[in-house]
C-alpha cells in the first residue's frame, strides 16, 4: 500500500507543532525531538484512526472521547526531509497559521488533523502531516499567574478545508 492521508477531525491539546515548542523530551537523539499534538475524538473519528488500521492505542477521556498523541520526528532517521520537520499548520482559509501573529495554539481548539498512514514490518505505520485549526483557542501568557485564554471561531459553512489545503494536499509527490 502507497502512503493514505487520513483527515481526522478534533480536539486539539498540547500542540507542539512549531520548531520553538518542539517536544524534546523522550524521543530518540537522532531525531532532535518531535512535533507533536494530542487529539481527542469521538466515536466516529475513533473510528476514522481505527479503520485506517492505525496501531496507537486510544486513551478513553473524561468527556466520553478517545485520546491519541500523534507525532513527526524533528529530524528522520535515515535522512528523508520529507519525513520530518515541522508538519503544515493552517487556519480555517488554507493560508499558513503563522506563530508571531496567530501565536501558539491552546487546548480545546478544534479543527482537522491530517495523518500519513504507512506500511512497515510490524503494520501500519502513521505520521503527523498537517493540522487545520477551526476554532482557535490561543494561549495568551501572563506575568506567571494564571494564563488567560481567548477563543476565535474559524468555523466556516462550507466545511473545514479549504480549496488551498485540498489543492496543496492534492500536490504530495508520494
Amino acid at each position: 500500500m502507497a502512503t493514505v492521508v487520513i483527515e481526522i477531525p478534533a480536539t486539539i491539546e498540547w500542540a507542539k507543532l512549531f520548531e520553538t515548542n518542539r517536544d524534546n523530551g523522550e524521543y530518540d537523539v537522532e531525531t532532535d525531538g518531535a512535533t507533536t499534538v494530542d487529539i481527542i475524538v469521538d466515536a466516529a473519528g475513533d473510528r476514522i484512526v481505527k479503520d485506517a488500521g492505525i496501531r496507537k492505542v486510544g486513551k478513553p477521556t473524561d468527556g466520553g472521547g478517545t485520546r491519541y498523541k500523534m507525532k513527526r520526528p524533528w529530524k528522520d532517521k535515515f535522512g528523508r526531509d520529507w519525513a520530518a520537520g515541522a508538519p503544515d499548520v493552517y487556519g480555517p482559509d488554507g493560508s499558513r497559521w503563522s506563530l508571531d501573529t496567530d501565536g501558539l495554539i491552546g487546548n480545546g481548539s478544534t479543527g482537522i488533523v491530517f495523518v500519513e498512514v504507512y506500511d512497515t514490518k510490524m503494520g501500519k505505520g502513521c505520521r503527523l502531516k498537517a493540522v487545520q485549526v477551526v476554532k482557535a483557542v490561543k494561549f495568551e501568557g501572563g506575568d506567571g499567574g494564571s494564563p488567560s485564554v481567548s477563543v476565535k471561531d474559524y468555523t466556516k459553512e462550507d466545511g473545514y478545508v479549504s480549496a488551498n489545503l485540498e489543492k496543496e494536499l492534492d500536490e504530495i509527490p508520494f
